[in-house]
C-alpha cells in the first residue's frame, strides 16, 4: 500500500537538503505528500521545493501565530501560482500569550480564506485553544462552497457532531490519536464519517506511537492509517482507497 500524507513540513529549517529528504520518503510506500506553509519565508520555499516532484503539492498560508492581519492575503495572492492546492495553515491559536492579537488573528484568518474562496482551493485550518471562535468564522455562509479540513483536529466529538451538518468541513487526523493518553481524539475519530477524514503527520512533530519520541516523517503516517482503521473497524487497506477518494473528491485531484 502507498501512503498519502496530507500535511507535512520538510523545510531547511529541519532538513539540510529537502528535496533529498522526501525523495528517501517517497521510496517508503509513498503517494502524495501535500507541503503546507506556515510564514511568509516557508511558504516561497515550498514552492519552489514542490516544483521539483508531481508527488509533491503546495499548500501555502501564515500560521496564526505570525499573523499580520488582511495584508497575509495580499502576500498569499501575490506568491500564488497555479500549482497551488490550498491555503494553510491558518486559523486562530490562541495558546501562547505572546502570539498576535485575537483581532489580528481574525483578520489574518478572514484574508487567507478568501483567497481561498477566490481561487476555489481547500483551507487547511490550525486551531488551538480557539475552536468556537474558529467555528463561527470558517462556517460563515462566504466560504460553504470551499472545502475546510482541520489540520491535527483536536476537538472532541460533540465538536465533530457540531460540524457534521456543514458538508464543507473534514477532519484530518494526526499521530495524537496513537497516544495512550488520547481517548478524546479516538472518541472523535469513531464520530467522524470515513469519507470526511484524513491522515496526516505534521512532521516533524507528533511522532506516532511506535515512533513518539523520534523526529516524525511522511512515511510514519501509516501508523495513524493503522489507528483508525482499527478504531473505525475496517482494513487499513480500505481506508488507505477510502483516503485516496477523498482526497481526489475534496482536492480535485
Amino acid at each position: 500500500m502507498k501512503y498519502i500524507d496530507i500535511h507535512t513540513h520538510p523545510f531547511k529549517e529541519y532538513h539540510v537538503n529537502p528535496l533529498e529528504v522526501v525523495h528517501n520518503w517517497k521510496e517508503q510506500n509513498m503517494d502524495k505528500m501535500f507541503i503546507v506553509g506556515t510564514s511568509k519565508e516557508d511558504s516561497i520555499e515550498l514552492l519552489e521545493l514542490c516544483s521539483h516532484e508531481k508527488y509533491l503539492y503546495p499548500i501555502i498560508g501564515i500560521h496564526p501565530t505570525l499573523a499580520n492581519g488582511k495584508s497575509d492575503g495580499d502576500f498569499l495572492e501575490s506568491i500564488i501560482t497555479k500549482d497551488v492546492i490550498g491555503i494553510g495553515e491558518i486559523g486562530l491559536d490562541y495558546h501562547y500569550d505572546d502570539s498576535p492579537s485575537k483581532e489580528i488573528q481574525k483578520e489574518s484568518f478572514l484574508a487567507q480564506l478568501r483567497v481561498a474562496k477566490k481561487h476555489n482551493i481547500v483551507g487547511m485550518l490550525h486551531l488551538r485553544d480557539s475552536l468556537d471562535d474558529a467555528f463561527d468564522i470558517f462556517t460563515l455562509d462566504e466560504f460553504k462552497n470551499i472545502n475546510i479540513i482541520l489540520h491535527s483536529f483536536s476537538g472532541d466529538s460533540n465538536y465533530v457532531k457540531k460540524c457534521l451538518p456543514y458538508s464543507n468541513i473534514y477532519f484530518s487526523i494526526s499521530g495524537i490519536v496513537t497516544f495512550k493518553n488520547a481517548q478524546k481524539t479516538k472518541d472523535a475519530v469513531k464520530e467522524i464519517p470515513l469519507d470526511r477524514i484524513f491522515c496526516e503527520t505534521d512532521s516533524p512533530y507528533l511522532a506516532p506511537v511506535p515512533m513518539r519520541g523520534k523526529e516524525n516523517i511522511s512515511p510514519y503516517v501509516m501508523y495513524t492509517y493503522r489507528e483508525i482503521a482499527n478504531l473505525k473497524n475496517v482494513s487499513e487497506e480500505f481506508l488507505v482507497n477510502q483516503i485516496s477518494k477523498n482526497v481526489k473528491k475534496v482536492f480535485n485531484i
